[in-house]
């Protein structure tokens, strides 16, 4: 079920993400299962972040496939259902007497890993087809509120003026 941002708790929340929160398509589920189950059927594979016996480097993953990171909070962590339900689990490797990230400063590092290891293998940091890069584009010029009407604008002035053309 996809909610419009106003629906969020994050609403009330915006001057810590400084106006990011545009930018995002926030989907609220039901339950892990729920949302995992979505994810797949979209051709992502699920990595929860865990400190287990089982879990993967971050270093040692292959990123060039699409996955979705599911990492926990500082206090609760990811629950148990969540953990059996991915396809995977991975963690950011550490030294010293602490054994986890901030969620935000772990999130960031695994991003930044992943982008970095799509580069390496794919020569991009991205998969998109071109179409869907085209609407893409599209979506970021509409939520710029500055540059709406513009592009609003001169796309309505490209169709007259290919409609004239044709004519």
């Amino acid at each position: 079920m996809k909610m419009p941002l106003d629906y969020c708790r994050y609403r009330d929340n915006r001057h810590v993400s400084m106006g990011a929160e545009k930018w995002l398509d926030i989907e609220l589920w039901s339950s892990p299962a729920e949302c995992f189950d979505a994810l797949k059927k979209r051709g992502y594979r699920i990595a929860c972040t865990s400190l287990g016996s089982d879990s993967v480097s971050v270093y040692d993953m292959d990123w060039s496939h699409p996955t979705a990171i599911v990492v926990g909070n500082e206090t609760m962590g990811i629950s148990d259902v969540a953990l059996k339900l991915s396809d995977m689990h991975c963690s950011v490797p550490m030294k010293g007497m602490v054994d986890s990230f901030n969620v935000s400063v772990a999130a960031g590092i695994l991003m930044h890993h992943a982008v970095y290891d799509r580069v390496s293998r794919l020569g991009q940091n991205g998969d998109l087809t071109s179409e869907e890069n085209r609407i893409l584009l599209a979506e970021f010029y509409l939520r710029h509120r500055e540059s709406t009407a513009t592009v609003i604008h001169e796309y309505a002035k490209r169709k007259a003026n290919n409609l004239v053309a044709k004519l």
